[in-house]
């Protein structure tokens, strides 16, 4: 069960991220001119995607509680940097993202991590 809610935390912030990534691509760049933030952010809260990335973060925080309620934070909280390691991959994939070798070097250090913790 703790493994589940892990996958549902890791898997729900990588989700989280990438829908946020395309609403903003669908909503413009952050503006230059601070009188046009308010409307940015507006237009921002009422696109689809990023709010279904709010919701998927709402069950992100409900699972996460239901996680360290169960394990030692030290032990369960290196999990989450897998959700960096599946951003990476996913906006190689889908936003055609530049994910040099440095990168992926540092994608290959957070698994060796991860493993290591799990190990313990």
């Amino acid at each position: 069960m703790l493994y589940l809610l892990i996958l549902v935390s890791v898997a729900g912030m990588t989700a989280g991220q990438l829908l946020v990534k395309k609403g903003v691509l669908q909503v413009g760049g952050f503006p230059h001119d601070l009188g046009e933030v308010g409307h940015f952010f507006l237009k921002a809260y009422t696109n689809l995607y990023v709010l279904s990335a709010v919701f998927i973060t709402i069950i992100v925080a409900l699972s996460w509680i239901l996680v360290i309620s169960k394990a030692e934070l030290s032990y369960v909280y290196p999990f989450m940097a897998l959700s960096y390691v599946f951003v990476a991959l996913f906006s190689l994939l889908i936003f055609k993202e530049d994910v040099n070798a440095l990168r992926w070097a540092g994608i290959a250090v957070i698994c060796i991590g991860v493993f290591l913790v799990s190990r313990s």
